[in-house]
């Protein structure tokens, strides 16, 4: 299938979860999500899922807890209905679908082939005066600078930490952010410098 297919069925299926309000149609598309899972390395599937976890029990929760309806559960403040349990799960799952089926076009489809399959789709918003091709180039320029500054970082962080003087969670952190900051500065006051090296960079 080709790249632009799959853009414009991932929107469509993105549009369909808020048009379907269904938990038993939701819960189908999650089945058939992680189908899909399976075909992706564990490495790569497990990337990013830390804070998605979190944000997807944070939506739950916060979803759930204080909704008018039948009472199911009460301690206190704290109130689970059955409509609110609906509500928490559709949301939850509306979002665990939203960013699922994202990263499985991401990691079965090569990221120069999004950034131009995106390029042809919104081709003709140039004709409206819109700088899709400025937004293109900037999205390839950013897509090449990545390995860049996941190296510069992993060094860092090395050299950093690879006296060990440095442990524990806390000093780590402050380690981290004690090259963090200069490499942010670094990249708005002269952001050409991450391009070094990066083949095309000087076209």
């Amino acid at each position: 299938m080709i790249t632009e297919i799959k853009i414009v069925l991932y929107i469509f299926f993105i549009i369909s979860l808020f048009i379907f309000d269904n938990l038993t149609y939701y819960l189908f598309l999650s089945a058939i999500l992680l189908i899909y899972f399976f075909k992706v390395p564990l490495k790569m599937l497990k990337s990013g899922w830390l804070p998605v976890s979190l944000f997807l029990l944070f939506t739950f929760i916060s979803n759930v807890l204080n909704q008018h309806g039948r009472i199911l559960f009460s301690a206190g403040f704290f109130v689970i209905t059955e409509e609110g349990l609906n509500l928490a799960a559709i949301r939850a799952f509306r979002v665990f679908l939203m960013i699922g089926s994202a990263k499985i076009l991401i990691v079965l489809t090569e990221a120069e082939a999004i950034i131009k399959a995106l390029g042809t789709l919104l081709g003709p918003f140039e004709k409206l005066h819109l700088p899709v091709k400025d937004f293109i180039h900037t999205m390839g320029l950013t897509l090449q600078c990545f390995p860049v500054l996941q190296d510069m970082i992993t060094e860092n962080y090395r050299v950093s930490t690879g006296t060990g003087k440095v442990s524990g969670l806390w000093n780590r952190a402050k380690a981290v952010s004690m090259f963090l900051l200069p490499m942010f500065v670094k990249s708005i006051q002269s952001p050409e410098s991450f391009f070094e090296g990066v083949d095309g960079s000087d076209k």
